[in-house]
């Protein structure tokens, strides 16, 4: 029947998409990890093409998951060492719940924003790569990992240099890979395209570092 058929190409479709954006290895995973943690050297033209070309959702998917749970687990150990009591120690759980709302909201954010700008502005859907701007916004949370693990040290300045190191790397990866490839002729909407990717690393840091420690050493 014509329904069948409809639902056995919708069927298709969905899993052409799904292989495509989740069919990548770990060499490839691994490489585009390193490009988001180590932004100098600047990263090779074949490396952002490759990037470009073949966004996945499967890097962004486990960085944005491990970043939450490191965050989390951080920050309650942070508060442990501080307390310095074990006994009366107790773990804050909503963290989990705190860090999954902001990094999935954010990722979630991003591209319905900018669906919303193509939209208002009357601007192509296709002048923008939304497979890429997920792709890349999730891999640019990656610092946040290694910083959740420096902000354990029990020393407001060392956490802040830490949060402002990290935020600095993530926003280096997005004008690498991201920004200077925005192309829309509104300028508010390219201005929009501008800010609301750098906006979300920013609040992910600035909600750690605010939110997840409960004194000052």
């Amino acid at each position: 029947s014509n329904s069948a058929d409809a639902a056995a190409g919708s069927a298709n479709w969905l899993l052409g998409c799904a292989q495509r954006l989740f069919d990548v290895s770990t060499d490839d995973i691994v490489m585009r990890l390193r490009l988001a943690l180590m932004p100098y050297p600047a990263p090779s033209s074949s490396a952002k093409e490759d990037l470009r070309a073949r966004p996945d959702f499967y890097g962004p998917f486990w960085v944005a998951t491990t970043a939450v749970l490191f965050l989390a687990a951080t920050g309650n150990f942070a508060r442990l060492v501080e307390t310095g009591d074990h006994k009366a120690f107790k773990a804050d759980y909503g963290l989990v719940s705190l860090a999954a709302t902001v990094i999935y909201g954010c990722l979630l954010a991003v591209p319905l924003i900018a669906r919303t700008s193509l939209f208002m502005s009357g601007e192509e859907v296709d002048s923008i790569d939304f497979r890429q701007l997920i792709c890349v916004c999730g891999y640019s949370l990656a610092p946040a990992i290694p910083v959740s693990l420096l902000c354990i040290v029990p020393l407001d300045s060392l956490r802040w240099l830490a949060v402002f190191a990290g935020l600095g790397v993530s926003l280096i990866f997005l004008r690498w890979h991201l920004l200077a490839d925005i192309s829309v002729q509104a300028a508010w909407v390219r201005y929009v395209m501008l800010i609301a990717p750098c906006v979300m690393p920013v609040a992910v840091f600035f909600m750690y570092r605010v939110h997840f420690f409960s004194a000052k050493v």
